[in-house]
């Protein structure tokens, strides 16, 4: 589709509140291609994986993620929060409209609440804290953050996009250990995270409109490398 927002022309999003709510929307769908055949990133894979966990632990998702990541590294304002029961001083997110020359909030254009694809509200003081606490061992252990912030899967070609780790994007760096980035976006939302291991850098870029996060990256890597 060519908009995310297409999802729901069938399937009111007020009904996405827990993962398991999306499989109607996917469970009988065919695969792309066979497995191993290629390398592409899947928003459904880190819904079932947000699943596993699930029936792992007998936790939701989100109360797990607190108990075991957000509270761990201090981020204290980040959480899944559902579109109509948002605490205070939580920022809507807006879509231009082309038609009337004015924005829309995205309330009936993404999922009620987020899932393991995303959908967390954060703040760019607690995506700092999460590199820092991942970075000291605080969520793995060193030699696990090692093999996630090192390429396994993808070839490369897009040299801006570069390869995948583990839930990260590694681009590569010919003078030092390579770049990791997380990123993503949503009908008025845009978001990218990198950390500069070489130099200590972390850059936090996000946008309640949508706007192009991925250029501004972009400049800050000019400026900064």
């Amino acid at each position: 589709m060519d908009e995310y927002e297409d999802l729901w022309i069938d399937f009111p999003n007020y009904k996405i509140r827990h993962n398991s709510d999306l499989l109607p929307l996917m469970i009988d769908k065919p695969m792309m291609y066979l497995k191993g055949e290629k390398f592409q990133y899947n928003n459904s894979g880190y819904v079932l994986l947000a699943m596993i966990i699930e029936k792992v632990t007998g936790m939701y998702f989100d109360e797990y993620l607190k108990a075991n990541v957000f509270d761990v590294c201090g981020m204290t304002s980040t959480g899944y929060y559902e579109l109509d029961r948002l605490p205070a001083r939580c920022a809507n997110h807006y879509i231009y409209c082309e038609d009337t020359n004015d924005y829309r909030t995205n309330i009936y254009s993404v999922d009620a609440k987020g899932t393991g694809a995303g959908g967390a509200f954060i703040t760019v003081k607690d995506i700092v804290n999460f590199w820092i606490g991942l970075s000291d061992g605080k969520l793995i252990s060193r030699a696990m953050v090692l093999d996630m912030l090192s390429k396994q899967s993808g070839d490369g070609d897009d040299a801006e996009e570069g390869y995948y780790g583990y839930g990260v994007w590694i681009i590569d760096n010919s003078d030092g250990r390579d770049f990791a980035y997380f990123q993503g976006c949503d009908p008025g939302v845009s978001f990218i995270s990198e950390y500069n291991r070489d130099k200590e850098i972390i850059s936090v870029l996000v946008s309640n409109y949508g706007d192009n996060v991925w250029a501004e990256m972009r400049k800050i890597r000019e400026l900064l490398y």
